[in-house]
């Protein structure tokens, strides 16, 4: 049991955050889920998860409890976050569930999962269009995220491959979401850029990194949105869209 939370509680970790849109409520559903299931006091008034499909399926109830508790409040990531189509995408494109798995996460029937997943599609598509500012140094892994973006309807507004490249690319283009790997072209940091922007132009992100637990360990200031390297482009088409939902929701 402790080896499989060790191992899954990155991940789980991720989940959350991408379905509140932020580490600090993402975090506190997993906390939850600690409290409620896995700690020692708590062991004899449930049955222990032995596998990760239970893990995922006790943080999803959570998650989805607070967003009931705080449906009364509009415009907000609590009130949108129970949507299946959201928790469907993210489940099979990111954390790699196949249907039938997050079937049984999300408590319903596969064809309802399938549905999810379509309708998830139509609506990202039509709903999320912006310019995107591309921090990246190397040109393949540039040229693929490109691709990748606008095959999303999205524009890529411009490429930087620097920290002070970045920054002043960003004012000028005022981009609607940032994709930044962590190390760039001249030894600078790719969370610096970040930093550099976003006290300036509040705008969505997502991190691009080899190491994603190295970012999901508690501390704060983690970004919510993580793309590990490499990576496959379902799974980079579901984080940009649940990072444009959340900056949306809040």
């Amino acid at each position: 049991m402790h080896e499989l939370l060790s191992s899954e509680l990155p991940f789980l970790r991720r989940y959350a955050r991408a379905m509140t849109g932020d580490q600090a409520s993402g975090d506190a559903c997993v906390e939850e889920l600690l409290e409620d299931h896995l700690l020692p006091s708590s062991a004899a008034e449930a049955p222990l998860p032995e596998t990760r499909i239970e893990l995922f399926g006790l943080l999803d109830a959570i998650v989805c409890d607070r967003a009931t508790r705080n449906s009364g409040a509009e415009d907000t990531v609590l009130a949108s976050l129970s949507s299946l189509p959201r928790r469907a995408l993210f489940l099979t494109a990111v954390e790699q569930f196949t249907p039938d798995e997050a079937a049984q996460i999300l408590q319903v029937e596969l064809d309802e999962v399938d549905d999810a997943l379509q309708l998830a599609q139509h609506q990202l598509a039509n709903a999320l269009a912006t310019n995107v500012l591309i921090i990246e140094d190397e040109a393949l892994i540039a040229f693929n995220l490109r691709r990748i973006v606008e095959s999303l309807g999205h524009t890529m507004s411009a490429n930087a491959t620097t920290r002070s490249e970045a920054a002043d690319m960003a004012q000028k283009v005022l981009p609607g979401l940032v994709l930044v790997d962590i190390q760039l072209a001249d030894g600078s940091s790719g969370l610096d850029a970040l930093d550099d922007i976003l006290k300036v132009h509040p705008v969505p992100a997502v991190v691009i990194t080899a190491f994603p637990e190295r970012l999901l360990s508690g501390h704060p200031n983690e970004p919510a949105f993580l793309i590990p390297k490499p990576f496959n482009q379902d799974h980079v088409k579901a984080v940009i869209s649940q990072a444009l939902i959340s900056s949306r929701a809040v």
